[in-house]
């Protein structure tokens, strides 16, 4: 190996979908890539938000340059997903496409009906269409479009998978400030160079004011479903049933910033079941469940997921840092040179621009090589 290709080792902080997705871009350009994280695919925290998403695909009002921008990202993430969805040898990513139908209480404005109809095989759903009886008596008006689905965790693992088919080196570690990782990639991999581009994917930052979690309640059910659902109900509250392409579903949800209680709420999971089984009457019931029970849904787990938030959104940027290293007597500091690019706070957006925010993060650190 040269010095100069030695030189080109790069360290991801994070292995949520936006820190894999940056991880296996870096690899496939030829970076020699260590990625750090404290939670890896195949792991199951409260902090470790990307396993614990649904993971489907959801038009946003655009209102802002920010939402501009990321609407073009969520375009091209979409189109990655879909070659993803259409290569037979890739079924284990996980990915899969299929009708979503959004039901709403409230007669949607024209504003909202053009977000929609801006995507693939959008259309009005008609009056007999639309679920009939009990609350979902109250829908006034329906669409559907195409919407990709991930199984999330076994996206994350397929991304980890073909990261290091690149040569990705992942190592589990906690950290306590971005320039950490630069040092313990060395002391994993000490036959390359000390590298001097960090890549912050870590979700929520280090000590970043602006963050803060989202707590929202969700089920993984056995219950299969034809497609995803969104019902807007005229109380402000969102249902949503998204079925995963290797098997069940996730069905949810809340919305709760700032709320950093870690408890199921049994009010909201016997809400949530109550409204899908009204919302989604033809929900294929589990083989060996009575099918007369209700709700007629077979929940394997709820759990709370944290969305990563940020005031202000994504954060996208490159900084410099001149940190001290130990010097070679070890008794005196030197002064060394960090370049970190930060791509963390997405919230729930982080699968629908994932792979499009890592090429732009991508395309930071080649700019710390050319300048």
């Amino acid at each position: 190996m040269t010095e100069e290709t030695s030189n080109r080792h790069i360290v991801v902080i994070g292995a949520g979908v936006i820190g894999l997705s940056i991880t296996l871009q870096l690899a496939r350009r030829g970076y020699l890539v260590t990625a750090v994280a404290r939670e890896l695919p195949g792991d199951w925290d409260i902090d470790y938000a990307s396993p614990r998403a649904g993971a489907h695909f959801r038009p946003v009002p655009v209102k802002t340059e920010q939402d501009a921008l990321e609407n073009s990202w969520m375009r091209e993430s979409y189109e990655e997903l879909k070659r993803v969805a259409e290569d037979p040898d890739q079924k284990d990513a996980g990915v899969a496409f299929v009708p979503a139908m959004e039901y709403f209480d409230t007669t949607p404005t024209e504003e909202e009906l053009a977000m929609f109809a801006a995507w693939p095989q959008y259309r009005l759903l008609k009056p007999e269409e639309l679920p009939r009886g009990g609350l979902a008596g109250s829908i006034k008006a329906g669409l559907t479009y195409s919407a990709w689905v991930i199984d999330s965790p076994a996206y994350l693992g397929w991304l980890r998978r073909q990261a290091e088919l690149s040569g990705a080196v992942f190592v589990r570690a906690r950290l306590g400030a971005a320039q950490e990782a630069a040092f313990l990639a060395h002391q994993h991999r000490s036959h390359l160079s000390l590298p001097r581009v960090v890549v912050n994917a870590s979700g929520v930052g280090f000590n970043d004011a602006s963050c803060f979690p989202s707590r929202g309640q969700f089920m993984l059910i056995s219950n299969s479903y034809h497609s995803t659902v969104s019902h807007h109900s005229a109380d402000g509250h969102s249902t949503v049933i998204i079925p995963r392409p290797l098997g069940g579903a996730v069905i949810g949800g809340t919305k709760e910033p700032h709320n950093w209680s870690p408890n199921d709420s049994q009010s909201a999971i016997d809400e949530i079941l109550r409204r899908v089984s009204i919302i989604c009457p033809d929900l294929p019931p589990v083989q060996g469940k009575d099918p007369s029970s209700f709700p007629a849904i077979d929940v394997q787990q709820a759990y709370i997921g944290r969305r990563p938030m940020r005031k202000g959104g994504l954060r996208l940027e490159k900084e410099d840092f001149a940190t001290p290293k130990t010097s070679e007597n070890g008794l005196d500091n030197e002064q060394l040179s960090i370049s970190v690019v930060h791509c963390y706070g997405a919230g729930p957006s982080g699968f629908k621009i994932g792979w499009a925010a890592a090429s732009r993060a991508v395309a930071l650190v080649d700019q710390c090589f050319t300048n």
